[in-house]
């Protein structure tokens, strides 16, 4: 039986909000707000490691609008 840590690091499953949130600290060292606030706006229901790191890296560079 692997780990739930091996098989994440294999990269093409895909994994709900709801679970890529409850791991953010250890998946992306980012809090679940960050995450949650990175896919908020996704049509997507599912994500990759990958695709949800590249969504994180895009929120943390948007400017903020005031």
């Amino acid at each position: 039986m692997t780990s739930s840590i091996e098989h994440i690091q294999q990269g093409d499953a895909k994994y709900t909000r709801a679970e890529l949130i409850n791991h953010a600290e250890a998946l992306f060292a980012v809090k679940a707000e960050v995450l949650y606030g990175a896919l908020s706006e996704a049509a997507a229901q599912t994500f990759s490691i990958a695709e949800a790191q590249e969504r994180i890296n895009q929120f943390m560079k948007a400017k903020v609008k005031g």
